[in-house]
């Protein structure tokens, strides 16, 4: 058996406000703070996942809503939202719509350290080319950004 690992980004058009920070965004916070992504698992036992976050390129505050003239007749965004603390449960399902994790915090797909395989947060089902949704809630301000990383064991042989 080899391991491959697939990943999952959510959230990635966080990282080009950081990347364009003198563009004026109109964001919808509801997008980034809950919502879910599709994708496929390549054949194979899924033994383990993972969250890589993507930390340091958060802006301090984001531009949401349409801009009004503000005292000095200079535009003003009508709102500002910080980031900061939050809580993030995060749902793994498969395509037809069954759980596959219970509810839990971000924290809880955090690499543990140990060897690389041994930090994963541990699953055990066979993916036949199966999608995956990853919903996840945050309650607070602070998106999550970054990558799910999943361990596949598969077959080596060409059989």
């Amino acid at each position: 058996m080899k391991k491959i690992y697939k990943r999952i980004r959510v959230n990635k058009k966080l990282l080009k406000l950081s990347a364009e920070p003198q563009v004026q965004n109109r964001l919808s916070p509801q997008e980034f703070l809950m919502n879910e992504v599709t994708d496929t698992l390549p054949a194979g036992k899924v033994v383990g996942v993972y969250f890589n976050h993507y930390g340091g390129n958060m802006p301090a505050f984001a531009d949401i809503g349409e801009p009004y003239i503000g005292e000095g007749n200079y535009p003003r965004n009508q709102y500002r939202m910080p980031f900061g603390y939050s809580h993030t449960d995060i749902t793994l399902k498969d395509s037809r719509g069954h759980q596959l994790t219970e509810p839990t915090d971000i924290f809880d797909y955090e690499h543990k350290g140990g060897g690389y395989l041994d930090g994963f947060k541990i699953l055990d089902f066979e993916s036949k080319n199966e999608k995956i949704t990853i919903a996840w809630e945050t309650i607070g301000s602070m998106p999550i950004c970054g990558e799910f990383i999943f361990a596949i064991e598969v077959d080596n042989c060409a059989c």
